[in-house]
């Protein structure tokens, strides 16, 4: 039985893709095509991820804000790209977030010259935190292939 991946997409993305197809060569996967304007987004994909019940949750920009708080909430380990936590474009609705004490293994890759998410602003959120990993590569927004290959590689093996 293979590993259970959930993979959520950037805001100006979708769910088709080099990163998606390798996904399933790995994983069973959910990756759902993401509308973050829609209402109760929040709640949706929280509720069909707990139903799929992953053993990871990954993310990617705006799906790297949402994987955030969802393996929170459901204390699954998760792999963020250059998540959103901060300098969003817009306010995605958020119905149905509880800010949860759980504190899962989540491993955060950040692109330092990323001229969308500010690079250090997402250090200094996640800085004190002992659960979370930060790895830093020279990228911008959009996470090379190899590097995402070859950092979910690390949390397969």
């Amino acid at each position: 039985m293979s590993i259970k991946i959930a993979y959520l997409h950037g805001l100006e993305s979708n769910n088709t893709g080099k990163k998606n197809d390798w996904l399933r060569t790995v994983a069973t996967v959910y990756d759902p095509l993401i509308d973050y304007k829609e209402e109760n987004i929040y709640t949706k994909l929280k509720t069909e991820i707990e139903e799929f019940q992953p053993e990871l949750i990954i993310g990617s920009s705006m799906g790297g804000y949402f994987a955030y708080h969802i393996a929170k909430e459901l204390n699954i380990s998760a792999l963020l790209f250059n998540p959103a936590l901060h300098s969003r474009t817009f306010e995605p609705d958020m119905t149905g977030l509880i800010h949860s004490e759980n504190d899962p293994s989540i491993q955060i890759i950040v692109g330092e010259n990323d001229n969308v998410i500010e690079p250090r602003k997402t250090i200094e959120i996640i800085e004190n935190k002992p659960n979370i990993k930060l790895t830093t590569y020279d990228h911008e927004h959009r996470t090379p292939y190899d590097v995402f290959k070859k950092e979910t590689e690390k949390l397969l093996n």
